[in-house]
């Protein structure tokens, strides 16, 4: 009987431990829908433009970068709202002098926006539910322009990522 129940409770602490962090649904592991740029855990979601880690903290990116993001719960009824924080480093400004982020989800594209001076920004787009009726969702970023490779660094470079969200609204 002592067997019997030790092995039962065994099976169940496995599944329990094979289960954490998979949806119930497809047995894959859910895709966040907030992407700090330093964590591992999340890498895998960072599609195309990104570098590695810098400062323990936070990517450049290339003219044109993308994610997967996971779509938070209400977001597919409700619609969402994308956010990207990000910073227009003085270097990339002396070069460029103002660049231009816009972003596509599905076949909506997201209106534009310039930034001309150096510092943090957030680019915030509201997201139409319909576009966020599967998950995950690939959000592709595009600058008008960036860095061109040079002698000193080998990478185009966009701006400097922090983290990119989406929220239900």
């Amino acid at each position: 009987m002592a067997t019997k129940r030790r092995t039962v409770l065994a099976v169940a602490a496995i599944l329990a431990v094979a289960s954490a962090g998979c949806s119930s649904k497809t047995g894959e592991p859910e895709l966040a829908s907030d992407l700090a740029m330093n964590s591992a855990r999340t890498a895998k979601q960072l599609l195309a433009g990104f570098y590695g880690v810098e400062g323990g903290a936070w990517r450049w990116t290339a003219k044109s970068f993308s994610v997967a993001l996971g779509v938070p719960a209400g977001a597919s009824v409700k619609g969402g709202k994308l956010t990207f924080r990000f910073v227009f480093p003085d270097p990339a400004f002396q070069s460029l002098h103002s660049v231009t982020l816009s972003a596509r989800v599905k076949d909506t594209t997201l209106a534009p926006e310039t930034y001309s001076t150096t510092g943090e920004h957030v680019y915030t787009r509201d997201i139409a539910a319909g576009d966020l009726a599967t998950s995950p969702v690939r959000v592709d970023f595009t600058l008008d322009k960036a860095i061109p490779p040079g002698p000193v660094d080998l990478r185009e470079l966009g701006v400097i990522a922090n983290q990119i969200t989406l929220a239900s609204k």
